[in-house]
């Protein structure tokens, strides 16, 4: 996926969403403090649905229908681009199969989100959480689904309780500070809402647009904003990653020139999303890849912030990002950045059943 793409779509999200969410995110008096919960919601869904968009289209669709050079190129064959609804409805259909997939169900949550389904938000998350009840970052998106979901949109109850459980365990959860405070605003403890957010905020990158938005409710409840230290350079994350990919001589029959190749990177711990991912043609096998910041799925994305890693490559019969029965793959085991100064080889060798 393309820069230009990523800003392209965000950019029509953003002129969707504005004139439904202008009137939440104007300026209010200083004695006008009613609608700063309304504003904090505003902001998430500003950040959360074009970024559910991007990634139900990376997942499921074939974003260079939707690059702006290809609409140039050959417009006729980007009228069947799918939208939204249709890459949720292909991603219905997938879990229908498989209704295990943890992630998929994850993103199907995104994306009912994004078409404002919160009710069917909330149930693909209470299903992930069934199948993994331990996992904090799933609890707090499911607090949040279900807090949208209600009549009110008020995190309170159920939802307000697994959000104090995830900051008992993990104090610094940022999306839990980030809710914990649109939670206390809402029933009107501005000093608990500054406690949560002031927390959160030297935990974000200062240049990043989570921070601004932060850094605006501070400001709008009264509070103080520090002014961030320098970013001190990084020390102990390689700079880049080169992976030499390669497929296992007993399975090289069983590669098309036109399947899909992707070369990624994710957290040793937490979510398997992608920090950073690569995609081309299997026909260039094999290949070098590098893995950078640069290549991250999403703006505020860094490889460089995670120190501890797991590489992967996959070869995807189907075009998609998601792994499929039938797909070849290798994972590396988990890696410091640290010691990553030579290419790193990745041998696809295992066929997913």
């Amino acid at each position: 996926m393309t820069p230009a793409f990523l800003v392209w779509i965000g950019l029509i999200s953003l002129a969707t969403l504005l004139p439904l969410l202008w009137p939440l995110l104007r300026k209010q008096t200083a004695a006008d403090t009613s609608s700063v919960p309304a504003r904090a919601l505003a902001v998430v869904l500003l950040i959360a649905l074009p970024l559910a968009a991007v990634l139900l289209y990376r997942e499921l669709g074939e974003p260079r229908a939707l690059d702006p050079a290809q609409l140039v190129a050959a417009p006729a064959e980007t009228e069947d681009a799918p939208d939204l609804a249709t890459a949720v409805a292909g991603l219905e259909k997938r879990l229908a199969r498989d209704g295990d997939d943890i992630d998929g169900l994850r993103l199907l949550a995104r994306g009912y989100q994004g078409l404002q389904r919160f009710a069917d938000s909330r149930d693909a998350l209470a299903r992930a959480r069934t199948l993994q009840p331990d996992d904090l970052d799933l609890q707090v998106e499911y607090a949040e689904a279900y807090a949208l979901a209600s009549d009110t949109r008020r995190i309170d109850g159920e939802a307000a309780a697994l959000l104090a459980d995830a900051l008992t365990r993990n104090p610094d959860h940022q999306r839990a500070l980030w809710l914990s405070g649109i939670a206390a605003m809402q029933r009107d403890d501005r000093a608990a809402a500054l406690a949560h957010w002031q927390r959160l905020l030297p935990l974000l990158p200062p240049d990043s647009t989570v921070y601004a938005a932060v850094a605006e409710q501070i400001r709008e409840i009264g509070g103080e904003v520090p002014v961030p230290a320098p970013a001190e350079p990084a020390t102990t994350n390689a700079t880049s990653i080169r992976i030499q990919v390669s497929v296992a001589a007993t399975l090289r029959d069983q590669v098309a020139p036109g399947d899909t190749v992707y070369v990624f990177a994710r957290a040793a711990e937490g979510p398997k999303m992608p920090l950073a991912i690569q995609r081309f043609a299997a026909s260039e096998l094999p290949k070098e890849v590098v893995l950078d910041d640069s290549t991250g799925m999403t703006a505020g994305t860094r490889l460089s912030q995670s120190p501890r890693i797991v590489l992967g490559a996959r070869i995807s019969k189907s075009g998609d990002a998601i792994a499929r029965p039938g797909d070849l793959e290798v994972l590396s085991p988990i890696l410091d950045q640290s010691a990553l100064t030579q290419p790193i080889p990745l041998e696809i060798a295992k066929r997913l059943p």
